[in-house]
C-alpha cells in the first residue's frame, strides 16, 4: 500500500465509520422510499427529485459535522501531522481529503435512496435513466461546493466546533440566499438577479432544462464553476497558507 493509498483509508475510515453514516443511508432511503410512495409520481426526474431533495439537506449536515469538521479533529490529534511529514505532496493530501470527506461521501449518501426509489419505481423510471443519471450528478455537484466549502472553514479555523457551526451556518445562508435573490429580482422585474438566485441551486436548472421551460445556458454553468473554485481554494489554502497546530 502506498503511502497516498494509506491515507486515503485511514481518513475514508474516519469519514465513514459508525455510528452516523449507517444510521443516515437507512434513514435517507426510508425517507426516500416513504416519500415516492404517498404521492403520485409517473416522471423519472420528479421522482428522482422527490428522493433527493431532502438527501441533500441530510448530507450538508453530515459533511459539516462528520466531513469538514472532522478534519479539525485530525489536525488536534496530531494525525494531520503525520500525513503531512510523509513524502507526498500538500496538493495530494487536499486532494484525498476532498475525495474522502465530499465526493464518496455524496455519492454514497445520494445513491443509496435513489437506488431504492428505482426498485420501489422500476416501471416509472424504465426509459427516463439519463434524466436520473444527469439529476443526480447535479446533486453532487451542489454537495460538492457545500462540501469543499466545509472543509475549506475546517482547514482555517481548525476547532471542530467552531468549524461544525459555520459549515452549518454558511450552508443554511447559501440556501436563504438563493432564495432572496430569485424572490427580489422576480419581484422587482430584474433578470439578472432572478436568473443568478435560481442558478444558485444546480437541480433548479436540470428542471428547467428537462421541462423545456426558459432557461439562460450560463446558469449551467454557475454552481460547476463555484464548486471548482471552492475545491482550488481548498487545495490553495492547503499548499500555501495551511499551518497544523
Amino acid at each position: 500500500m502506498t503511502r497516498l493509498q494509506h491515507i486515503m483509508y485511514i481518513d475514508l475510515s474516519d469519514v465513514l465509520r459508525p455510528p452516523g453514516i449507517d444510521f443516515l443511508l437507512v434513514l435517507v432511503a426510508a425517507l426516500g422510499a416513504i416519500l415516492v410512495s404517498i404521492q403520485p409520481v409517473t416522471d423519472p426526474l420528479m421522482a428522482s427529485m422527490t428522493a433527493l431533495e431532502p438527501t441533500l439537506i441530510a448530507l450538508a449536515i453530515f459533511l459539516a459535522l462528520r466531513g469538514a469538521a472532522g478534519v479539525t479533529w485530525l489536525v488536534q490529534s496530531g494525525v494531520m501531522h503525520v500525513y503531512l511529514s510523509y513524502p507526498v505532496s500538500r496538493a495530494s493530501i487536499a486532494l484525498i481529503l476532498i475525495v474522502s470527506r465530499v465526493i464518496i461521501p455524496s455519492l454514497l449518501i445520494m445513491g443509496i435512496p435513489l437506488v431504492v426509489v428505482m426498485i420501489l419505481l422500476s416501471p416509472v423510471f424504465i426509459g427516463g435513466l439519463e434524466k436520473v443519471a444527469v439529476t443526480y450528478l447535479s446533486y453532487i455537484y451542489q454537495a460538492a461546493l457545500y462540501g469543499s466549502l466545509f472543509l475549506l472553514i475546517a482547514l482555517r479555523v481548525k476547532s471542530q466546533a467552531t468549524s461544525g457551526l459555520l459549515s452549518v451556518a454558511v450552508y443554511f445562508t447559501y440556501t436563504a440566499l438563493h432564495v432572496i435573490l430569485w424572490s427580489i429580482g422576480r419581484s422587482i422585474g430584474n433578470e439578472f438577479l432572478e436568473k443568478m438566485g435560481y442558478a444558485m441551486y444546480f437541480p433548479n436548472i436540470i428542471y428547467l432544462v428537462y421541462t423545456g421551460s426558459d432557461y439562460d445556458l450560463k446558469q449551467l454553468f454557475l454552481v460547476p464553476l463555484l464548486a471548482t473554485f471552492t475545491i482550488i481554494a481548498v487545495i490553495y489554502y492547503m499548499v500555501r497558507r495551511f499551518e497544523t497546530l
